[in-house]
């Protein structure tokens, strides 16, 4: 789809499209699907934190289709491959896109995926507020955590995710996302 003006947010959840797209900027931007395993190991993270925000209550998890909207006062729309929002700041799931940058945002890389554009889903992310950002490449099995003002770390199939403190008490072996 070709744009030959920018749209707006409420012009983009009017369009009729088919298949999963995003809004960058005003410009409609058709994303692929994701890989079996992808899409699997991305299940796997956000069936974890489903039973997670469940059990605590503190928040919401949303699967990828979910669309944020990142910026008040930008034209963007993004659809992480998971994210949670602390209910303190979403009272509940909204009929529209989520209307605030998610605080915890999730992307499991596929071999189609450029690393390039992912680290620019990441920078944006972070430029919007998210305070959590887990980058998963199957690949290599690794899952590297950005967070604000912190280099990143990666962790290995050896090791365990935790939540920090955008999700307290949140752990989960990597073994258990790769098996």
């Amino acid at each position: 789809m070709v744009a030959t003006r920018p749209i707006t947010i409420d012009e983009f959840a009017r369009m009729p499209l088919e298949g999963s797209w995003e809004l960058i900027d005003g410009a409609p931007v058709e994303v692929s699907p994701s890989s079996g395993r992808s899409g699997w190991i991305s299940g796997n993270l956000f069936r974890a934190l489903a039973n997670y925000a469940h059990s605590t209550k503190i928040g919401w998890v949303f699967p990828p289709e979910t669309g944020f909207v990142l910026f008040p006062d930008r034209q963007i729309v993004r659809s992480p491959d998971g994210a949670f929002v602390v209910r303190d700041r979403l009272m509940g799931p909204p009929d529209s896109f989520v209307p605030l940058a998610p605080d915890l945002a999730v992307e499991v890389l596929s071999p189609s995926d450029r690393m390039t554009d992912a680290l620019g889903k990441v920078g944006m992310y972070l430029d919007a507020g998210v305070r959590l950002v887990w980058l998963v490449d199957p690949s290599i099995n690794t899952v590297t955590i950005y967070r604000p003002g912190a280099a990143p770390a990666t962790l290995g199939e050896g090791d365990t995710l935790d939540g920090g403190e955008v999700l307290p008490d949140f752990r989960l072996p990597l073994a258990e996302i790769f098996a």
